[in-house]
Parts: C-alpha cells; sequence; structure tokens
C-alpha cells in the first residue's frame, strides 16, 4: 500500500479514495485493506465510523475481504472491542443485495458465522479481548441456532469466556444463542473453565441453567470439574457443584479410577474433603485402582491433627483396617510416610497394640514399619508424589506434607549441623578469650584496685562486657543444642535444630556489638570515628536482617506454592 494511501486510512480521509476508486484495491504486505487499517488505528473512545460508512457506500465487497490471516473488518472490530464499527458493519451488512431474510440466506448471519485462518469467528474474537459490548451486539443479532463450533485450539467462545471469569459475556452467549457449544481443548467444557475462578458461583448457575449435565462431564483424563476443585483446593467451587448435583462425587477419572474424594484427600485439602462427606457421605468407601480409599491418601497429604478431625466421622474411622489389593491399611501407609519424621504417636489410633500388629499381605505389620521401615511401600508413596500423570496433576498424584505448616526455616539437615557446630564452637572460643584479654589491660599498682580492668568505669567498656558474654551463653546454648540432637529422646521434644541457628545467629551479632563497643572504649572520642563504625554495625545489622526476611519469604513462598497455587498456576494448568 502507497504510504500515502496508508496514511490518509489511517487519518481517515476519503479524498484520495473517492477521487482514484483504483486505490480502494491497495493492500498491506499483511493484506489488510483500508478498512482494516482505518479499524486498527482507531482510539476506542472516540472512534469515528465516517470513513467506514463512506468506504462501503462506494465499495461493498471490502465488508467481507480478509486479510492473510483471513481475519474481515468485523474480526478486527471485535478484537478492538469498537461496538460503534460493529454496528455500521451491521447496517452495511443487511444493506447486501441479493439474499433475503425469508430464503434463509442472511448477510449479516453469513458475515457473522465467517472464520480466519485459526477458525475464529467475530464472538471469538469480541470474547478473547474482553469487549462485552461487542459480545451482546453480535449474540443479539446472530443466529439463535448457531452453535459457534469450536476453534484451531479446541475452544468454543462460551468456553473462553468462562474461562476469562465474565458471567456477564456467558450470559450473554446462553441467553442469545440457544445451542451454543460448550466445548474447550482437551476434553474440558466451559464448567472446567470456570471452576478455577473466582467468581465462579455466579458463572456456575448461568452454566448450570442451560446445560446441569455438564457435572458429570469428564474431560480427556476422566476429570469432571469437581476433581478440579478438589485437587486445586477450592471448596467453595466445590461445593456450589455438589449442591447443583451431589452424584459428581461419584465419578472416578480414567486413568487412577480416583474419585474427587480421593483427589481432594491426595492433595490434603481438608475442606474440600469435609464439603464432599457433608453433600455425599456415601462415596467415602469408594476405592482407587490400587484399592486405596481416601484415608489412604489422608494419611500421606494431611497432618496428624487434621487426620483426627476425619476420624471423628464414624464411617471414616471404620475405614481405619480397610486394605487395598497389597493388603495395607491407611495405617501402614501413614507409617511409611511419617517414619522418618517426629509425629504423635498416641495420634490417629495408634496408641491401641492390636492397632499396630496389622498385617499386610507381606505378613509385614504397622510396627515392623515404625522400626524397621518397609521400602517397597516408601518407595510406592515417593513415586507418587512425583507422578504427574501426562501433566494433568503437577504436583503429583499425592502431595506429601512430612512437616507442619508451622515447620520452623531454620531446620537443619543432619549432613549441615557440622558446619554450624564448627561456628558455634568458634564464636565461645572467641568470646571467651576476650573476656580475659580486655580492651587497655588491667591495673598493675598495688592496692584495692589491683588486678581490675582500667576501662571498668568506661560505657562503652561495659557495653563490651556484656555482648561479649551475651554472644558466649548464646555460642554455648548452641553446642549444647548440636550435642542434645543426637539423643533421640530430646529429638522428638525440642525444636533442638531449630534453637541452635537462631541462637548462633544472635550470637554473631552480639559478637559484632562487643567487637564495636570494644573499639570505642580504647578509642579517644571522635565524632568521625564514632560514625564510621556506627555505620558499619549497623549496616552488619541490616544485611543480616535482609538476609533472614529473604530466606523468611522464599520460604513462605514456597510454602504457599505447595500448599495453595497462585492462580495463574491454576488457570494455566486447568484451562
Amino acid at each position: 500500500m502507497d504510504p500515502h494511501l496508508f496514511k490518509a486510512a489511517v487519518e481517515g480521509n476519503i479524498q484520495p479514495f473517492r477521487d482514484n476508486p483504483q486505490n480502494l484495491k491497495q493492500v498491506t504486505k499483511l493484506g489488510d485493506t483500508i478498512l482494516h487499517v482505518n479499524i486498527k488505528y482507531q482510539n476506542e473512545a472516540m472512534a469515528s465510523t465516517t470513513f467506514v460508512d463512506q468506504i462501503l457506500a462506494i465499495c461493498p465487497p471490502l465488508l467481507l475481504q480478509g486479510n492473510i490471516n483471513g481475519d474481515i473488518p468485523l474480526h478486527v472490530a471485535a478484537k478492538c472491542g469498537h461496538s460503534a464499527m460493529v454496528e455500521i458493519l451491521f447496517h452495511h451488512s443487511r444493506a447486501q443485495p441479493g439474499a433475503s431474510r425469508s430464503g434463509g440466506l442472511n448477510p449479516l448471519w453469513k458475515m457473522l458465522k465467517m472464520t480466519n485462518n485459526e477458525k475464529n469467528a467475530a464472538l471469538h474474537e469480541a470474547v478473547q479481548y474482553g469487549s462485552l459490548k461487542v459480545v451482546k451486539f453480535l449474540t443479539r443479532e446472530g443466529d439463535t441456532g448457531f452453535s459457534y463450533s469450536a476453534n484451531s485450539y479446541g475452544e468454543t467462545p462460551l468456553y473462553l469466556a468462562a474461562a476469562r471469569g465474565s458471567p456477564a459475556m456467558v450470559v450473554a452467549i446462553l441467553e442469545s444463542c440457544r445451542a451454543a457449544a460448550h466445548g474447550g481443548p482437551g476434553g474440558k467444557t466451559a464448567l472446567h473453565a470456570a471452576v478455577m475462578r473466582r467468581n465462579f458461583a455466579t458463572t456456575a448457575k448461568a452454566i448450570l441453567k442451560k446445560k446441569k449435565r455438564l457435572t458429570k462431564q469428564g474431560d480427556q483424563y476422566g476429570w469432571t470439574p469437581l476433581h478440579y476443585a478438589a485437587y486445586y483446593d477450592l471448596p467453595l467451587n466445590a461445593k456450589v457443584l455438589l449442591e447443583f448435583d451431589e452424584s459428581a462425587a461419584f465419578i472416578a477419572d480414567k486413568d487412577l479410577n480416583m474419585t474427587p474424594l480421593h483427589v481432594a484427600s491426595s492433595q490434603g485439602n481438608l475442606k474440600v474433603i469435609e464439603n464432599i462427606l457433608l453433600h455425599s457421605p456415601q462415596c467415602y468407601e469408594l476405592v482407587d485402582a490400587r484399592g486405596w480409599n481416601f484415608l489412604h491418601f489422608a494419611m500421606v497429604s494431611l497432618h496428624e491433627e487434621d487426620v483426627d478431625v476425619l476420624l471423628q466421622n464414624p464411617p471414616v474411622r471404620s475405614l481405619i483396617h480397610q486394605k487395598d489389593a497389597k493388603g495395607n491399611t491407611p495405617l501402614h501407609v501413614l507409617a511409611a510416610s511419617k517414619r522418618n519424621n517426629s509425629f504423635e504417636l498416641n495420634s490417629i489410633n495408634l496408641k491401641h497394640e492390636s492397632n499396630l500388629q496389622v498385617i499386610n499381605r507381606q505378613n509385614i505389620s504397622v510396627k515392623h514399619i515404625l522400626r524397621y521401615g518397609f521400602p517397597e511401600l516408601e518407595q510406592e508413596i515417593q513415586a507418587l508424589t512425583e507422578e504427574v500423570c501426562n501433566g494433568q496433576r503437577p504436583r503429583g498424584v499425592i502431595c506429601s506434607r512430612r512437616k507442619p505448616i508451622s515447620e520452623n526455616i531454620f531446620e537443619l539437615d543432619p549432613k549441615e549441623r557440622d558446619p554450624h557446630l564448627v561456628v558455634a564452637a568458634l564464636i565461645a572460643t572467641v568470646t571467651l578469650a576476650a573476656a580475659f584479654t580486655v580492651p587497655a589491660g588491667y591495673q598493675s599498682e598495688k592496692g584495692q584496685n589491683q588486678g581490675t580492668a582500667i576501662l571498668s568505669r568506661n560505657y562503652h567498656f561495659q557495653t563490651f562486657i556484656i555482648a561479649d558474654l551475651i554472644a558466649m551463653f548464646l555460642s554455648f546454648s548452641a553446642i549444647l543444642s548440636h550435642f542434645s540432637i543426637e539423643f533421640k529422646f530430646f529429638r522428638e521434644v525440642l525444636f533442638l535444630s531449630d534453637t541452635a541457628v537462631v541462637v548462633t545467629i544472635f550470637a554473631l551479632i552480639a559478637m559484632v556489638i562487643a567487637f564495636v563497643s570494644g573499639i570505642l572504649a580504647v578509642l579517644l572520642p571522635s565524632a568521625g570515628l564514632f560514625s564510621a563504625i556506627l555505620c558499619t554495625c549497623i549496616g552488619f545489622c541490616i544485611l543480616v536482617s535482609g538476609i533472614m526476611v529473604k530466606v523468611i519469604i522464599d520460604e513462605w513462598r514456597e510454602q504457599k506454592l505447595r500448599t495453595n497455587p497462585i492462580e495463574t498456576s491454576r488457570n494455566g494448568s486447568a484451562t
């Protein structure tokens, strides 16, 4: 396209095209006509339809001429959200000669049904780009019996509207398009897409009013919307689905034969478990392909106190001795998954000796696993935490929560204790030596004060002594904690590893304070020197604090990712 003509199209200058009709045929390298160019460069708030109206009056065929991507002007107007432009395109479409409504060939409907290279109709584009006003225009004027099939990515307009979390778009499509298709990629439906959104209740009400059967429809893996709500810990969304259709809780997936209750238990989502048991209590006995009931999963993914909450329910408590295909009860799974982590043996019914004596098909009891382990079952559980089943379960079949949520971020791995012990011992040695090698020395003259520190009345010296003693006793405490960890009794009762790290950090800070105070005690007063030393001390404290804060934030983010994935992750996985 000639640059001058391109500029005229952008500015809406009709004169060059009216003077020479041949200019109307010019296109850009991407195949855009002057209509495409003008619509693309219009500001939505100040869009003018005059140029488009005049051009179409001169050359009506431009109305349906597509560019290299197959986009006609209506596609572009829908993408840009220009509702006024859509209306003027509708006007010229109705004025097309050679067709009549009574003859069944509505030119407006023909334009609305035209798709681009990605099989997107104008309605697809309007929904994708979030223009509610354009969506209402398109659906109101369209064929109420047209289904608006999926594009090349398997997405229908209704699915896209649900995935955007726009109840208004969903309502507009369903009210105007009686036959609107609801499919999405991977066999998902609009209800699958909607379940991952915060405003699910409103969207679900609109969808299920027209398509109630979607609560039972699974995707290519057999996952219903309730499976997704269960996996991604969406208790309120699960509650909405169960209120519409309680039978959805009985549907198992295709690969592992897991019901939504199994899925919720495998991820440790207690609120979803409680909602399912409340609305569909009869599903509690169902087992998966391995013969696991939901309590088998709960023993790995839930904390002991949460399992105790579930066991207050008599039917659930009856599952405690139910065996899977290999004869393993939930207690076998509990023992295998928690054996290397301290937990209360008095919780979860383990206080009864009879529970510890239950054996599986290999004649291995719960008590045996607690004492000696059971590598086969431990490996099976570990495999389930890593298996993602073709990407369907990004966090694994089981989300293992071996340590409580309140786990202290300073807990050390056994291999990391030696360096920390060396640091604590070094601090203890230095501070102990400093206590007897005081700044400026001792009084040497005979008398009552012989052997006392020369600077004993100096404020900075007193600060030095106090900080040095604090550092020394803290380092001794860290050393004692490291030694005590080796005793099983102390390891299970006290958080000694956590304590050792914390007191070592504070011992380092106290030692720096003692060092700075000692320097100030022996040097002559100087404002510049004092400021320099003070800035050094403050800088060190800020550095340590920054490191601590970063570690805490990183751990918090990791914990949040393990327990509650960010919404963008949910959307990416489910839609």
